[in-house]
């Protein structure tokens, strides 16, 4: 992909053997000038089976990039450079580069390798090729073997891995120009490289999965994921840029509101925003105990001020004015810019690398961590819109980390609860409090809610205290009684913990691996923050992997009977689809089918699906 990788030396038109450094064999790249040639490499990738493919683009953004020429490896150390435009070179016609590609590329008898892929999948689709047998992606192979890594970028992985230096997108592409502006020679040192380095990390990664009994996973899971997620990103979601103006215009109403308010109270008027000053005003000026110090002065850290505002007016206050500018800057004011000019749509990247949970993240914009609980949040969601005709489908996985935790402890009293489809926290509550469900209040229900959901994430008795506004001691009796009636989960902590300690690293039901730095640590503080994310990386990364075959069964399904309905969001255990009006029932019924069956747990996985004809009228 455009600025994934690299080359070296200089090449002279047809051929070069060139030396890269001392540890690099020699290599062969060639530019593809001439239609027999074109035929000739067509035919050597029918032949070899397998073959790493990369584009090279005039633009890093796949929606609006056109490709600029096309790279193909069989082979370690040798890759061919296919360009369709060049400042001085003639090249093959663009129809016959793409009826040849479109032989390799849609046979689903070969194998295609790339890196991170999905993006070739995406400007390939809007060239008019749609890949039909994406079979390996070494960037996604890279992170399920090490899901901590920092970059799994080209040029950190042939280093890391090949031992290589690579020549980076900087180094042949001017700055303000574009690749379509490098010369033959550079562009295929470049190209061809990315995709012979592919190649060479396909060949050491492949045996890896497998030994590590990470091939299942690869092949059954992310590799299908690839496409779908690709298909997501292209098609979007409707966004009404009015809906978010209007409402940044009553943001800009209250947040001056609240400066006044807060100016009033303290007397004076200065920069809430300025760290500096608003310590002077909290801790000089109005004589609040300093909580936490840092390097420059004391902290007015969120934590610090939601402490602070049990005994003050104001750090409520700013609470609210950070939370509100963030609110409006983050989303409020950049949601409407993003909106794509030619489809209406705001086409969000789904990240597969991005977690070692094996969560899936979103950028460019984050659409998962638009606030849920609560108006402000609900508020933005309310422009996001489906397309005329169509209306929102939510799916929801209820509780699903509980569900998992209930299965893996295998503790009867959890597993009971969701067996018999009881409120499982109005259950907790009962058994914590010694009263019937029926009796149990609001304020019960919601610490053993916090408890329920706290064990999930390894919470001490510290936390809880702080979560609850409770004395530590309180919280202590809270969560010895939880484990008491609980003995599975406690039994599956210790399980969990002792198997980290041992072998280095935890799984997920489906075998996904994560590496446990720390867990021997003789630093206390460092041990437990290893022995949380033991406990935690097995839950959430099985909640991640039902998630994940949910996507793969619905979408499968949706496309084998011919329905129109589309997946287009997915946020953390919800899936948003865009529904035709009269396919509404029969897309609520697949899709509560294929997520509730998903995969054999002990204990049912339970969907609620909610439709609306905006993201804010669901939930």
């Amino acid at each position: 992909t455009a600025g994934s990788g690299g080359a070296a030396g200089g090449l002279n038109l047809m051929k070069a053997e060139t030396d890269i450094g001392s540890t690099q064999p020699p290599v062969t790249y060639r530019p593809v000038l001439d239609s027999a040639l074109l035929d000739a490499v067509i035919q050597q990738v029918k032949r070899a089976g397998v073959f790493a493919f990369d584009t090279e683009t005039d633009n890093l953004d796949e929606l609006i990039a056109s490709p600029v020429g096309f790279s193909i490896s069989v082979k370690g150390c040798e890759a061919y450079y296919i360009p369709v435009r060049s400042p001085n070179a003639a090249c093959i016609p663009e129809k016959t580069v793409k009826a040849g590609l479109t032989k390799i590329l849609t046979d689903p008898s070969l194998r295609l390798i790339g890196q991170n892929i999905k993006f070739d999948y995406k400007v390939m689709k809007r060239w008019g090729i749609e890949m039909a047998n994406i079979s390996f992606d070494t960037m996604i192979a890279a992170w399920l073997l090490d899901s901590d890594a920092s970059s799994y970028s080209l040029d950190t992985l042939s280093e890391k891995v090949l031992h290589v230096t690579p020549l980076h997108f900087t180094d042949v592409v001017k700055k303000g120009e574009s690749f379509a502006d490098v010369p033959i020679q550079q562009a295929t040192a470049y190209s061809a490289e990315d995709a012979d380095f592919t190649y060479r990390l396909y060949e050491v990664y492949a045996p890896r999965l497998e030994e590590r009994g990470l091939s299942d996973l690869f092949t059954r899971i992310e590799m299908p994921l690839v496409r779908i997620l690709a298909e997501m990103e292209l098609t979007g979601i409707r966004i009404l840029p009015e809906v978010l103006i209007e409402f940044g215009r009553e943001l800009e109403k209250e947040l001056f509101s609240l400066e006044s308010k807060i100016y009033k109270e303290c007397g004076e008027e200065f920069n809430i925003n300025s760290t500096q000053q608003l310590s002077h005003i909290l801790f000089d000026v109005r004589k609040l105990k300093a909580v936490k110090k840092t390097k420059t002065g004391f902290s007015t850290d969120i934590n610090v001020l939601e402490e602070l505002a049990r005994e003050d007016v104001v750090p409520g206050l700013v609470l609210r004015h950070r939370a509100l500018s963030k609110l409006k800057s983050t989303y409020v004011d950049s949601l409407p810019k993003l909106i794509n000019p030619e489809t209406g749509r705001l086409h969000t990247r789904f990240i597969q690398t991005g977690t070692a949970t094996g969560r899936l993240s979103s950028r460019d914009p984050n659409l998962q961590n638009i606030p849920i609980r609560d108006e402000e949040g609900r508020r933005i969601r309310d422009a996001f819109v489906p397309a005329p005709g169509f209306s929102f489908l939510s799916a929801d996985y209820s509780q699903i980390e509980l569900v998992v935790l209930a299965h893996l402890s295998g503790d009867p009293g959890l597993k009971e609860a969701f067996l018999s489809g009881k409120d499982v926290h109005r259950n907790t509550a009962s058994l914590l409090f010694g009263v019937p469900e029926e009796e149990v209040t609001a304020e019960e229900r919601r610490i053993a809610k916090t408890i329920n959901f706290g064990v999930i994430y390894g919470m001490s008795a510290f936390r809880l205290a702080r979560d609850l506004g409770i004395p530590r001691a309180e919280a202590d009796k809270f969560l010895a009684s939880y484990f008491s009636r609980y003995s599975g989960i406690r039994s599956f902590i210790e399980r969990t913990v002792k198997a980290a300690e041992e072998e280095g690293v935890v799984r997920t039901i489906l075998k996904r691996e994560r590496t446990i730095t720390g867990i021997n640590s003789r630093n206390r503080t460092e041990k437990m923050s290893a022995e949380r994310i033991a406990v935690n990386t097995p839950i959430q990364g099985s909640a991640a992997d039902i998630v994940k075959l949910a996507m793969i069964r619905v979408t499968k399904r949706l496309h084998s009977e011919g329905l129109r309905t589309r997946l287009i969001l997915q946020v953390h255990d919800e899936l948003i689809f865009e529904v035709p009006s009269e396919e509404e029932s029969s897309a609520e019924k697949i899709v509560r089918e294929e997520m509730e069956h998903a995969y054999p747990l002990s204990v049912p996985l339970r969907v609620s699906i909610e439709m609306g004809k905006s993201w804010g009228e669901l939930h």
